[in-house]
């Protein structure tokens, strides 16, 4: 399992997956004003327990190509362009931490204007 995919699942206990629930409809307004911001860059913004040190972060599809592989495919000198297109159509998710000081910021801003 690649980390820098979607899918990733840590083990949890029961206690954590409902707090983890009462998180994510708590941030929800504001995982959807990002999404709205970020438009087609991205395919949903969540947010997410595997994200501590970083506000956010972009992974790929379970399916897609991780970024690297994309790196090394847009360096390739005789690549097929039809390809790159098709992988290029995947989109990233981004997954954000529920207690990032940045997170926390933007959520009372949100919250101040938008409520």
């Amino acid at each position: 399992m690649c980390c820098t995919k979607e899918g990733l699942k840590l083990e949890e206990t029961e206690e954590e997956k409902a707090k983890m629930e009462e998180v994510k409809s708590q941030y929800e307004g504001l995982c959807r004003l990002m999404k709205d911001i970020l438009g087609d860059k991205v395919e949903k913004v969540l947010v997410s327990d595997r994200v501590v040190d970083s506000p956010c972060v972009l992974v790929t599809g379970e399916y897609g190509w991780s970024a690297n592989m994309e790196r090394i495919m847009k360096a390739q000198a005789l690549r097929d362009s039809s390809m790159s297109g098709y992988m290029a159509g995947h989109y990233k998710y981004c997954p954000s931490s529920r207690i990032h000081h940045i997170r926390t910021t933007l959520t009372r801003i949100f919250r101040s204007y938008c409520l």
